[in-house]
């Protein structure tokens, strides 16, 4: 059994759904190369709200899943220092770090 990783991305009101099918798409691809099962992707609508980061940590932790993939860490937040803050309650909340895809290319 593939251990799971769990998605998370900011969608703006101004992505197209052509746009949001491909970072769905990149993530679906990582996790298949990297040998893990995307258990869901998260989607945050609201521009500085945090709600759905979350319910995705509650949900990570309740699987007992190590890792969540984002596009880039810029979907976590705008600025380095509150990134690294959202990773760290991550990593303190659910045990699981963050995987960026623009780290990976």
């Amino acid at each position: 059994m593939k251990p799971l990783i769990f998605g998370y991305m900011r969608v703006p009101d101004d992505m197209t759904d052509e746009e949001v099918r491909r970072k769905q798409d990149d993530m679906t691809w990582y996790a298949e190369v990297e040998g893990f099962a995307l258990a869901t992707v998260f989607y945050e609508f609201m521009d500085g709200a945090i709600n759905v980061f979350s319910e995705m940590a509650e949900a990570v932790k309740r699987a007992e899943a190590d890792h969540v993939i984002v596009p880039a860490y810029r979907d976590l937040a705008l600025t380095r220092p509150l990134q690294e803050a959202m990773a760290l309650h991550l990593e303190q909340k659910a045990g699981a770090r963050i995987v960026s895809l623009d780290e990976c290319a």
